[in-house]
């Protein structure tokens, strides 16, 4: 008779929520392949950084924003026929890297370079030249988009302005690429009668927060 440890090890698979709370984020360290098993079979937002699967749930004052800010770019780039306005669905991926994960709002410029699914075939969910990234922050992903995800955001050489919006209070963040390899530089807006610049772009805070009721 066999001895019980002579038997074939069954691969485990990794165990992640059904659904999440509103502003939650979970991390669970994965690989590449456990997060391919994953992501198109829960119904909230994955993504994949750093040998971690990083799973979050919006609020749907966090959407409310973040509806308002498309619906201004939309406004600025409605007549530029170069420019596409994209939300949270399309993923944004690094060449060569095995890293996943999407901007709350991108702005990306014709041609577009998209990246290619697991299987390897094209995507046009996957961009890899965004030219703006925005980020509603909330408290649940604050550390996240300000800390790991902006370094991989700054490895994005079409990448021109990374931009953060807080949603608990009137606060804009904004960093620009300049001429400068590697370097970026800092702007933040903190009242409602600022104008965020993003180049020729100006977003009034007061139309960005318009929808906003801050507590």
């Amino acid at each position: 008779m066999s001895n019980q440890t002579d038997m074939p090890m069954q691969a485990t698979a990794l165990k992640v929520p059904d659904s999440l709370e509103d502003d939650e984020l979970l991390r669970l360290p994965a690989t590449w392949e456990e997060y391919l098993d994953v992501i198109d079979n829960v119904p909230y937002t994955v993504q994949f950084l750093n040998d971690e699967i990083i799973m979050s749930q919006a609020s749907a004052d966090h959407e409310t924003l973040v509806a308002v800010i498309i619906w201004l770019l939309n406004n600025h780039y409605i007549n530029l026929p170069d420019y596409r306005v994209l939300g949270s669905n399309v993923m944004i991926t690094l060449p060569n890297e095995q890293a996943d994960f999407n901007a709350d709002i991108s702005v990306v410029k014709v041609p577009v370079t998209y990246g290619t699914t697991p299987g390897g075939k094209p995507s046009t969910m996957r961009i890899e030249n965004p030219v703006i990234v925005v980020a509603v922050l909330s408290k649940s992903t604050r550390m996240f988009d300000q800390g790991e995800k902006m370094n991989y955001y700054k490895l994005i050489p079409s990448l021109q302005h990374i931009v953060f919006i807080d949603q608990l209070q009137p606060f804009a963040s904004v960093y620009s690429r300049t001429n400068v390899p590697d370097e970026w530089l800092n702007h933040d807006y903190r009242t409602l009668e600022s104008t965020v610049r993003l180049g020729t772009l100006a977003l009034p805070m007061s139309d960005i927060y318009r929808k906003t009721v801050f507590a």
